[in-house]
């Protein structure tokens, strides 16, 4: 009986102890993952023209150069008007064009009544390496697939008289900060707007790139404070985050880019992919497929109220605090 009894009080000791780590991991997860997650400090050997392609919604695979081939795979709509386009442009992870990554598009299909094309980048190197030198690597990539586009926005082209939307999520901001200190050579009205969900790149200097993005017409970034994954990332840079503050981490308010409106989705969600299905309220659902599809005018959305600056909107309506 003693000895049953000495068995029990180890197994609870023992539980006791996994439970106190696992409540540690939870509470300090950014900690905890920044002892492990290091920024990318040599190009890994493996990136391969083959490492970059482009996806459709329904999860056809294009070479990254076949962007006729990639817009010709999509039906034509029911009534013969062209449709827009979205270029999504994933952030870091394993295995962005599988299954979430292809019911993502699907998403972002439905809110905008549009064609998707995922623009697909080496996003993954290990648990270890936060591939910031492939994002460089994958913006140069970019800006070439930029370029043709603009080649087949003529007269009689593939996308003459398709609107072009682009959602950057994550750690796309990295890329496009690259494409604007690039500052190519794009012709104004490319892109009718930009949406940055959640952008994992600093926030101190940002509007010194993203005034340079001249080739769209609006810019829209979505700021979340609950944000885990930026959690980690502020931590492991010690710099706040574009993504989840518009604030440094000194208290001092950073410059605004003036050609872009902020979004502030706090403290809506904590969801990282806050514009998927079943990880949204019914604001955010309405405000990012209104945005997305009509751009400016969607900032007289009654879930949105305007601050001071001018240019920064907070989100109110079901599910937010105060609303």
């Amino acid at each position: 009986m003693a000895f049953m009894r000495s068995i029990l009080t180890g197994i609870a000791i023992v539980l006791v102890l996994i439970g106190a780590a696992s409540g540690y991991v939870w509470w300090n997860y950014d900690a905890v993952v920044t002892m492990i997650l290091k920024p990318q400090t040599a190009t890994a050997g493996d990136i391969t023209e083959e490492s970059f392609g482009l996806v459709t919604a329904d999860g056809k695979r294009f070479a990254l150069g076949d962007l006729q081939g990639a817009l010709s795979s999509f039906k034509p709509s029911a009534d013969g008007a062209p449709r827009p386009l979205v270029l999504f442009v994933h952030g870091f992870g394993p295995d962005p064009d599988g299954e979430f990554g292809l019911y993502t598009m699907g998403e972002l299909a439905k809110g905008a009544g549009a064609d998707v094309l995922m623009f697909n980048w080496p996003s993954w190197i290990s648990m270890t390496e936060f591939p910031v030198l492939n994002a460089r690597a994958a913006s140069e990539r970019l800006i070439a697939l930029l370029h043709e586009m603009a080649d087949l926005s003529g007269p009689g082209q593939a996308l003459a008289d398709r609107p072009v939307m682009i959602v950057g999520h994550s750690m796309a901001g990295e890329l496009f900060r690259h494409v604007g200190e690039a500052s190519p050579d794009l012709p104004k009205g490319l892109v009718a707007r930009i949406l940055f969900a959640v952008p994992e790149t600093a926030l101190p200097g940002h509007r010194l790139w993203m005034e340079k993005l001249s080739f769209a017409d609006e810019i829209f970034v979505f700021v979340n404070a609950d944000d885990p994954a930026l959690q980690v990332t502020t931590r492991m840079y010690n710099t706040a985050r574009l993504g989840r503050t518009l604030t440094n981490l000194d208290g001092s308010p950073e410059p605004l880019a003036q050609n872009a409106d902020y979004i502030l989705l706090d403290p809506e969600s904590w969801r990282h992919y806050f514009f998927v299905s079943g990880q949204r309220s019914e604001a955010i659902d309405q405000i990012f497929a209104d945005i997305l599809k009509n751009g400016a005018p969607a900032l007289k959305n009654d879930y949105l109220r305007p601050e001071p600056a001018g240019n920064v909107f907070v989100v109110v309506g079901p599910g937010a605090e105060g609303s």
